[in-house]
Order: structure tokens, then C-alpha cells, then sequence
């Protein structure tokens, strides 16, 4: 459970909060982010909640080097993967086989890095959602989900672009978005409507 920061109407208390089974209402979520440190928190404080296998793609290699450096431990459960271009398209067609099968938890970590990968492909945004959507496609029968963290900021038109690069992230109605913001060692997260608007916040203290 994370707890609401104060009694406004647009906050649940702390008993109507489990950001797991916020997660779990979808097979595909985004997590926007500002501060990668708050993002990395962020998964830091949830993935203890699962005990279902965890495959973790970890592009920006953050989330692994924390781990290496024993400042974070891996859960038994997760996998932490840090492909390159040349071993991710097999690691991909193992990891969509297992979540098939088995109820799993994949997280992208990030989206940016994610890109980064496949920065000398052609056309490498529609690749990207490709593979996106075969790995959404393979969670149907098993009711597995997917964690795709984007460093991203919403533009003009209030769409959320990811940063350097300005690229449209994923975007659908039937995905959960959450918002990571931090202030004063507090990782504040917003569950937004469909339209971007703020639905209700809540915070987690003691994540750094």
C-alpha cells in the first residue's frame, strides 16, 4: 500500500491504494517520468509485491548497477536482462514464449534506451511498437502484464513525448499511465485519466 499525501477529493486514502492491483486491471502500463532515480524507486518499492516470475529489460543498465553495487537486491523471482541488438531479438522470442505460458511481469526499463538499441534500424519506431504489441498479444491467456518506463514530458498538444529524441510514446485508452514526480526524498505518483488529467495521487515515503 502507498499512502495518500492529504485529504483531497482527487487523493485515496491509503486502504483504497495497492498500485499492484492498479497495474493488474491491464496487460500494458506506462510510467512517466522526470527523475530517473524517482523511477527506479518506484520499482524499487513495488517489485517485492509480486511473486510471479519478473523478467526486468534493463536498458538503461540503472537498475542493474544498483544491484551490482549491493545497494538494491534482486528478488529471487526477477530476471534482469541487458540485451544488445545482436542477443534481443532471441531473448525476446524466450521471454514471449514463458509469458504465454505463465503468468509473468515484464518491465521495460526504459523505452528511451529501448530505441537507443535499434537507433541504425529503419523505420525503428513502427519496430518498436511491433514488438510492443507481440509482447501485449502474449499476455491474453496467461493475464500477464507489461511496465514500460518512459523518461518522458507532454508537449503542446498534451501528448507525452519522450525526451532528446521528441518520439510519440504509446498511447491507448485501455493502458493505466502513472506519473513518478519527486520532491524533498518523496516519489509522488498521479494515476492519470485517458486524457492525461490527473484521476487521484498518491506518495511513498523511505523510497531512496
Amino acid at each position: 500500500m502507498i499512502e495518500s499525501p492529504d485529504n483531497n477529493p482527487e487523493q485515496k486514502s491509503s486502504e483504497e491504494i495497492d498500485v499492484k492491483n492498479i497495474l493488474e486491471q491491464n496487460r500494458l502500463n506506462a510510467v512517466f517520468y522526470e527523475d530517473s532515480f524517482a523511477k527506479t524507486s518506484f520499482f524499487t518499492k513495488i517489485i517485492p509485491d509480486w511473486n510471479i516470475p519478473i523478467f526486468y529489460f534493463d536498458f538503461d543498465l540503472l537498475y542493474s548497477g544498483f544491484v551490482k553495487a549491493e545497494t538494491i537486491s534482486c528478488p529471487k523471482n526477477m530476471s534482469i536482462i541487458s540485451p544488445d541488438s545482436t542477443s534481443l531479438r532471441d531473448t525476446l522470442k524466450s521471454v514471449i514464449k514463458k509469458i504465454s505460458e505463465t503468468k509473468s511481469l515484464v518491465i521495460i526499463d526504459s523505452l528511451n534506451g529501448f530505441y537507443n538499441i535499434f537507433d541504425e534500424e529503419k523505420d525503428v519506431g513502427r519496430l518498436i511498437n511491433s514488438i510492443i504489441m507481440m509482447l501485449t498479444s502474449s499476455t491474453k491467456i496467461s493475464k500477464s502484464l507489461i511496465i514500460i518506463a518512459c523518461l518522458s514530458k507532454l508537449n503542446d498538444e498534451n501528448n507525452w513525448v519522450l525526451y532528446s529524441t521528441g518520439r510519440h510514446v504509446i498511447d491507448n485508452e485501455h493502458m493505466a499511465k502513472i506519473r513518478l514526480d519527486k520532491s524533498n526524498g518523496i516519489v509522488t505518483a498521479s494515476v492519470l485519466n485517458a486524457d492525461n488529467s490527473k484521476k487521484y495521487g498518491f506518495h511513498s515515503k523511505n523510497l531512496e
